[in-house]
């Protein structure tokens, strides 16, 4: 080995600083600890007022017709078991920790989201399985079987309904914000932080750059560098950091591995963006070779039984979900009809899964003739690429602008969905003319049948450029999965709620 290599390597070894006493004693109540206190919390008081309110319902339903064969097997389960309920709540938060659920809220930017509740309905029902198999085991007819059953069907509602009560209840206070610096003044570490700076709900104090030189501007809000890669650790204890982002600073390798090692020494939470970002999916597997972990990139294709699985999945819950919207769509067609002239219905041709157009359908929210205003428009388009997008939109009616805010136009594409021309969850289907005009690896999305949701929608809509947007679309096929379709379906709820990106 030569000279050089040998003085490179120690360069990765060379001292940290220690952290000071203080520093060790204000460690003690991060806001990634109290973020799960207030977690725990949540879920403790959730899961006792299931079992009471399950031991109390449990007497109701003795006198319903369907409960009265499991009550001649088990005639004691309606008497009494409140104090035996609330006595296995240990055993539940266990289960709802082995299953992950405490980790996100201490762990990841923003705590832990909507769709989280996929895990603890997960969790607490093999629980409830296996707490049936060991009470009926251990205690016979006078296992409380019908209040087990009652329990965990409130369980699975309250405990995430509490969860989401809490974070926007309490989670605003100062102690739950991560105080977040990013190594890495450039262009990643620009762009991450506007992202950041969009996402209030995430609880992120962006205090500013670590880096040896000067940050890139490039709009949106702008942070300063607060300090040098030598100066990380004072910085971390001055600033009281509990979360460093690395986004390719142009320090060398071997002083990136000190800034991680600082961090550890200091207790601060680490996140890395990987090279090759715009193509590495967060489903993304990840190999094993002898310590050196590879990542796995999908084709930018899902295979036939993929596909299957998907189509299923799409007539499944698009059938419950049109059940569910039926109110929603007659009352939206007779506010149409009132409001202005017209089709209750737009219909355009849409680009679909390997440029096969089709029409799709949506809840008209402008006024009659308006697609034949659009060329008149063209100078006042706010989108970046070939889509069009003016926040006020003169053709747009007093009921269309409320449909839009909420989203409730899209919903007649649930009909679409069941004729096989879109799915639940996938890329946004372009205009014909918006989609010929995209080159290259950008055609990919093409492969793809087009969603009604999708990453695009749930990050952030129309404040998400085109580029960028397209960028998501190959991200989302390369990492598909059947529980990220999940995903993104319950994630859509909070964005259509907070209005994300509607115009």
């Amino acid at each position: 080995m030569g000279d050089g290599a040998v003085t490179e390597q120690s360069q990765q070894f060379q001292a940290i600083e220690a952290p000071s006493a203080s520093w060790q004693a204000e460690r003690e109540r991060t806001p990634g600890s109290v973020r799960v206190g207030a977690t725990v919390a949540s879920d403790a008081v959730a899961l006792v007022a299931s079992a009471l309110a399950a031991a109390a319902l449990a007497v109701t339903l003795e006198r319903v017709p369907v409960f009265e064969r499991l009550y001649a097997v088990f005639p004691a389960s309606a008497t009494g078991h409140a104090l035996l309920f609330v006595a296995l709540i240990p055993y539940w938060l266990f289960m709802l920790y082995a299953f992950g659920l405490y980790r996100e809220p201490g762990r990841s930017i923003g705590g832990s989201g909507m769709a989280t509740g996929l895990d603890g309905l997960t969790a607490l029902t093999v629980g409830s399985w296996f707490a049936l198999v060991v009470l009926i085991a251990a205690m016979g007819p006078e296992a409380p079987v019908a209040g087990l059953i009652v329990f965990w069907m409130l369980a699975i509602v309250v405990t995430p309904g509490l969860r989401w009560t809490s974070k926007a209840l309490f989670w605003w206070r100062p102690a739950f914000a991560e105080r977040t610096v990013i190594v890495g003044a450039g262009s990643v570490g620009n762009l991450l932080a506007q992202k950041i700076a969009k996402h209030p709900e995430f609880r992120v104090r962006l205090l500013g750059f670590i880096d040896d030189g000067k940050p890139v501007r490039s709009g949106g809000p702008t942070f300063p560098v607060i300090g040098s890669l030598d100066d990380l650790g004072q910085v971390i204890e001055q600033k009281k950091v509990s979360r460093v982002i690395v986004a390719f600073s142009r320090a060398r390798h071997p002083e990136i591995l000190n800034v991680v090692r600082t961090c550890a020494e200091y207790g601060v939470k680490v996140n890395i963006v990987p090279r090759l970002f715009e193509v590495v999916s967060s489903r993304a597997g990840v190999d094993d070779v002898e310590g050196i972990p590879l990542l796995d990139i999908g084709p930018v294709e899902l295979g036939r039984f993929n596909v299957l699985v998907k189509r299923v999945f799409d007539l499944i819950f698009g059938s419950l979900l049109l059940l569910v919207a039926s109110p929603i769509l007659v009352a939206t067609a007779i506010a149409i009809k009132i409001d202005s002239r017209g089709p209750v219905f737009f219909r355009q041709e849409r680009m679909g899964r390997r440029g096969a157009p089709f029409r799709i359908l949506k809840f008209r929210s402008m006024t009659a003739g308006a697609e034949k205003l659009r060329h008149e428009l063209d100078d006042q388009n706010e989108y970046s690429g070939p889509m069009f997008k003016i926040r006020a939109d003169p053709r747009i009616t007093r009921t269309g602008s409320f449909i839009r805010r909420w989203s409730i136009d899209e919903l007649p594409q649930l009909f679409n969905v069941m004729t096989g021309d879109m799915s639940l969850v996938g890329p946004r289907p372009l205009w014909v003319e918006e989609a010929r005009q995209c080159r290259g690896w950008t055609r990919k999305r093409l492969e793809i049948t087009p969603g009604i949701t999708g990453l695009w929608q749930v990050l952030g809509r129309s404040s998400i450029p085109f580029d960028e947007m397209v960028k998501l679309d190959y991200v989302y096929v390369t990492g598909w999965s059947l529980s990220w379709d999940i995903k993104l379906l319950l994630e859509t709820v909070p964005a259509v709620l907070a209005k994300r990106g509607a115009y």
